[in-house]
């Protein structure tokens, strides 16, 4: 790699004094979509899988929590939820989103925590409740942030996933 010449050198600090003077001129690209899924180790893959089979590979940020979007809204969480719809805002102004992606999980401990212990062995009851909390972030995000779309879903543990409207 060729050396740069004082000039050069000169060129290349104006340039980021200038960027840094107005963060404005440093152009963000435009994605696709923000995930918002769960910690749990055992969705990672499968997650990504997901979002690469909806065409938003490598065009999507992701938001990881425990619980994903019931760690947005659940009470049992309440000191979290801030951290998420900033983080949502200066997503949608940095990389001018136009859709959050909202995954919750089958045998997902933080719904343990957020809604008992019987989602365990009740599966009509962890959708129930899953759904609820699906239905409680997307009217957060359509108050918050009117213009995305909003897609919410339980996956199961091999990787499918329930649309939940």
């Amino acid at each position: 790699m060729p050396a740069l010449s004082r000039r050069g050198l000169i060129g290349v600090g104006f340039a980021g004094a200038l960027t840094a003077a107005f963060p404005a001129l440093a152009q963000y690209k435009q994605y696709e979509a923000m995930l918002v899924n769960c910690i749990d180790p055992r969705i990672i893959t499968a997650s990504n899988t997901y979002m690469a089979g909806r065409g938003y590979k490598d065009q999507y940020s992701q938001f990881v929590i425990a619980g994903g979007p019931i760690g947005c809204v659940a009470p049992a969480f309440v000191d979290w939820h801030k951290a998420f719809w900033d983080n949502l805002a200066i997503t949608v102004q940095l990389h001018r989103i136009k859709r959050v992606v909202g995954l919750t999980h089958r045998d997902c401990g933080a719904a343990f925590v957020a809604y008992g212990e019987a989602l365990r062995t009740d599966k009509a009851l962890e959708t129930a409740k899953q759904s609820e909390a699906l239905r409680q972030f997307r009217a957060g995000v359509a108050q918050r942030q009117p213009n995305l779309t909003v897609d919410t879903g339980i996956m199961d543990l091999n990787g499918m996933v329930e649309v939940v409207a």
